[in-house]
């Protein structure tokens, strides 16, 4: 017999997760004496991710199928805490004790097979799923390469809310009312790691300067990238290099996305930082939820494609206005096929707005 799932609502469930990651640590490291931060630290970051294959996140091409929205706030910041932490995680005898950085994050992800306008369940295309999700990542750096480590806990299916947040978009719209969610995957608990590690590297720069942390003037700079996912949601291993060229290039390591969320180890800009880029990149894949369906119950699912490519095109700006800093990104992704059958590949737009205060 199976256990029912509990009923308190999972937003509730997430957000009190967030607080325990957030505050724990705070509490139990700000009792050192020696944990007086800088203004550095002192920065916050927040900022807001949107993913769509349609409307005018991809406006040029608009569809609205497999993974067809996701949304998240990541609030970041350099806390003493998470440089406490350095000495405790592994291989940290080339990166910077001050270079630390910590945040959390809130998103909900929603996909949808092709045909959104019957109730019949479409056997070779992509179950409907939605996704809520928190969490917690650390992050450390030098002036050439970054190590991010994050933990998310979730829930997929109805207690998710994508089926409400898609039909109440629609409405919104004036779209038709997607008609299958009937057919989403069932409620089930999940939890996800995600290591990552980043390589920069300038290929020109308009004035012979090595320290990347003080990047000034027109560059060129080349950002490999290998990662894994581990856990209930995805299991992975992904490597990338994203290519990017501009003026004032800002000390981190490139635009960030929901699935590689933006590095908060670097020192805020000055003045305009504006720079276009173009990422590239494949991964091979054991295992995907949202193709293959419920880990633990009985659900529809697909067979997944092994080897998924991606490019990436788009631009990111800052600008400083006194002590506080705005940016921005958009980008286009363009995928190759996830699952069999699949007659199309998949492409969306991305948008990322943020803002940090430096007090």
């Amino acid at each position: 017999m199976k256990i029912p799932l509990p009923t308190i609502p999972s937003l509730f469930v997430l957000v009190l997760v967030l607080v325990l990651l957030s505050v724990c640590p705070q509490w139990l490291l700000a009792q050192e004496d020696d944990l007086k931060p800088t203004a550095k630290e002192q920065a916050l970051t927040i900022s807001l991710y949107w993913e769509n294959d349609g409307t005018f996140a991809k406006a040029n091409a608009p569809t609205d199928r497999y993974y067809t929205n996701g949304t998240a706030i990541t609030a970041s910041h350099q806390p003493p805490w998470a440089k406490k932490l350095f000495p405790y995680i592994p291989f940290n005898k080339n990166f910077d004790a001050n270079k630390t950085a910590a945040g959390y994050v809130l998103g909900q992800l929603i996909f949808t097979p092709e045909n959104i306008n019957t109730q019949t369940l479409q056997v070779k295309d992509r179950p409907y799923a939605g996704y809520l999700y928190g969490g917690t990542y650390w992050q450390r750096a030098n002036d050439t390469t970054l190590d991010h480590i994050e933990l998310n806990l979730g829930i997929i299916g109805p207690t998710s809310q994508g089926d409400e947040t898609q039909q109440a978009i629609h409405r919104w719209r004036e779209l038709n009312h997607p008609e299958g969610w009937n057919n989403q995957l069932r409620d089930e608990f999940t939890s996800q790691i995600y290591l990552r590690r980043k390589w920069k590297h300038n290929l020109w720069e308009q004035a012979d300067q090595t320290d990347l942390s003080t990047q000034r003037g027109w560059a060129i700079q080349i950002i490999p990238q290998a990662s894994a996912a581990l856990g209930s949601v995805y299991r992975h291993l992904e490597v990338d290099a994203t290519l990017r060229a501009g003026f004032n290039l800002p000390d981190d390591f490139g635009p960030g996305r929901l699935a590689d969320l933006a590095s908060a180890t670097g020192n805020p800009i000055t003045g305009l930082s504006v720079y276009g880029f173009v990422r590239v990149g494949g991964r091979a894949v054991e295992h995907n939820i949202f193709l293959e369906g419920n880990n633990y119950r009985s659900s529809h699912g697909v067979a997944i494609e092994e080897l998924v490519g991606e490019l990436q095109t788009g631009f990111a700006a800052q600008v400083q206005y006194h002590s506080w800093l705005y940016g921005i990104s958009y980008s286009q992704t363009f995928q190759t096929r996830e699952f069999e059958h699949q007659p199309n590949d998949q492409a969306f737009g991305s948008l990322m707005l943020n803002v940090t205060h430096v007090y």
